[in-house]
């Protein structure tokens, strides 16, 4: 799009680009506001229709160049000392990055039930913020983490290498390839579910990892009433760079699509949570962004060479259009969401 080269070269200043997202951000609420209940429903039910339809995962190399095969040291800069890739969770004792990631995973390990000695699968591992955290925090638990980047996998096996960890496996693996015969008493999966295609032939096969007392734990963003997929790359900059191939779900959707997991507890946050978690990220960003430069001023990343300023440049807006969007309307349009599903057992 002709915008793309203004946008590359950071041609137009950072207050222009938030009161451009949120005039687009304005039109589509008031767009989708005018739907009525019927059409909502109908909206949804044609896009669960849509995804089953689908494998696992789609546009699955796209997602990987656009996030994570881009140098570790770039996300060192922006992210906490955790390396939490995701949403995390402000309350009111929560005034930094570092306090709010280190919350947000207390939460986890609490509403997934977690307990020493438990076996633990991780479906999209990220920069190891969940697995190197449960490995400390339950030393006589087995994690098997999972992962599709390479560059990923590195990092945290030199990190658990460093801190002496010595109870986490990491496995790479496109996520609609994994398998195993283990049986896991939790698996947990932290946004990466907006990734995929067709969750529900995930869940099935993850029903069938679980052991009888098991729990699926998972963490999403979404709507709290309109989904949408990521396709249209021509005239989406966001499908374009940043979230080929992935969706926006609706509140709601995750139990929709399974009969033989059971919903037993959910947990819908505030936008705004996400919003400070993006702005901190991008303050990192901005503040910190001579030293990026002066690291990866070639080739920010491996895959395509494309330069640090125009990637800096593009994430920026990345960070910008998320925060705005999780801020919209106090934070009561797009949510946080956790899911607690348990195995539902045959009745005998």
């Amino acid at each position: 799009m002709w915008f793309d080269v203004l946008i590359d070269k950071g041609m137009i200043p950072d207050k222009a680009l938030r009161f451009f997202v949120k005039s687009g951000l304005k039109k589509y609420i008031a767009r989708i506001n005018q739907l009525s209940e019927e059409e909502i429903r109908s909206i949804q039910k044609d896009f669960v229709d849509t995804l089953l339809e689908y494998p696992i995962t789609i546009n699955i190399k796209d997602a990987n160049k656009q996030h994570y095969e881009i140098p570790s040291k770039f996300f060192e800069t922006i992210l906490s000392t955790h390396m939490k890739y995701s949403g995390s969770i402000w309350d009111i004792n929560q005034n930094t990055l570092e306090d709010s990631d280190t919350h947000t995973l207390d939460i986890y390990s609490e509403r997934s039930e977690i307990k020493d000695g438990d076996s633990i699968l991780e479906l999209g591992s990220g920069w190891g913020s969940l697995s190197i955290y449960l490995a400390s925090k339950f030393p006589n638990s087995n994690i098997t983490t999972v992962t599709n980047s390479q560059s990923q996998k590195a990092w945290i096996e030199a990190k658990t290498n460093e801190s002496n960890i010595n109870n986490i496996e990491i496995i790479k693996s496109d996520i609609a390839d994994f398998e195993t015969s283990n049986k896991f008493d939790k698996i947990l999966s932290i946004e990466m579910f907006e990734h995929l295609r067709n969750p529900k032939l995930l869940m099935d096969k993850i029903e069938n990892w679980l052991s009888d007392e098991g729990l699926l734990f998972i963490q999403v963003f979404s709507h709290k009433y309109f989904p949408q997929f990521f396709d249209n790359t021509e005239k989406s900059w966001m499908s374009r760079y940043f979230f080929t191939g992935g969706m926006m779900p609706y509140l709601g959707l995750y139990q929709d699509l399974t009969s033989n997991l059971h919903l037993k507890s959910s947990w819908a946050t505030s936008g705004i949570n996400y919003h400070y978690t993006l702005e901190a990220w991008l303050h990192n960003l901005l503040i910190k962004k001579p030293y990026i430069k002066s690291h990866f001023n070639k080739n920010i990343s491996k895959s395509d060479l494309i330069d640090a300023n125009k990637y800096m440049n593009r994430y920026k807006l990345f960070l910008i259009f998320c925060s705005e969007l999780f801020k919209y309307n106090n934070g009561t349009e797009w949510y946080v969401v956790n899911y607690l599903f348990s195995k539902r057992l045959p009745e005998t």
